[in-house]
């Protein structure tokens, strides 16, 4: 084997071949969307391979306004509950259009997409999550509540822990959280969870400081 060969793959490489993927699916999405009952399926698709395009740096990052990546990561998560047939997830947004985030806004729509499946994937009902944004002490406090069934105390301690999982599927990776925290670390933030008080569900607070 051509151990050279194999090392001069990059990430340029799997763009590449990713692209391949995506232009596959969207040929797929625009022969779906000719025919009216699959509309609905064609866009989500669509979607969903923008969003890969985005996740990969295949498409040039936005700036990073808090309001527009949390409605990009509704979008995603609803798309997610229309596909799998999960129970449909309410939100409620409480932000102020001009509030910024630092850094990417492809890391940003990660962090939020996973605080929501995480979220939706546990939901056996009909649910809501509430997002709001606050200025505090010259940051910015994020703070992302549902009325879900909440995280159970023995994995509380440890959930942004990689292979650690809200879910009782054995097909879960128990990765979304820990992407969730690598990445607000990464901008110097920090993210805790708690069980909320009084009521069922969970709530996650994002804090950041001023730049």
């Amino acid at each position: 084997m051509d151990e050279t060969a194999e090392s001069d793959l990059t990430r340029e490489d799997l763009i590449h071949d990713l692209n391949n993927v995506f232009e596959t699916i969207t040929e797929a999405a625009e022969l779906l969307s000719a025919d009216r009952r699959w509309k609905t399926l064609a866009a989500t698709l669509g979607r969903s391979v923008a969003r890969g395009k985005r996740l990969l740096g295949a498409i040039p990052d936005s700036t990073p306004y808090l309001a527009p990546i949390i409605e990009g990561a509704i979008q995603s998560v609803t798309d997610y509950c229309i596909a799998t047939r999960k129970p449909r997830v309410r939100f409620v947004r409480q932000i102020e259009a001009d509030t910024r985030l630092p850094g990417s806004a492809k890391d940003w729509e990660r962090v939020f997409v996973n605080l929501f499946l995480n979220a939706a994937q546990i939901m056996q009902k009909p649910g809501r999550i509430d997002i709001e944004a606050r200025q505090q002490d010259g940051g910015l406090v994020i703070t992302i509540s549902d009325n879900g069934p909440g995280i159970r105390a023995e994995i509380l301690p440890r959930i942004f822990r990689s292979n650690v999982s809200t879910k009782t599927s054995r097909s879960r990776s128990g990765l979304g959280l820990h992407i969730v925290a690598s990445i607000v670390r990464k901008y110097s933030g920090r993210v805790v969870a708690a069980n909320r008080e009084p009521g069922n569900g969970a709530v996650f607070t994002i804090s950041l400081s001023a730049s």
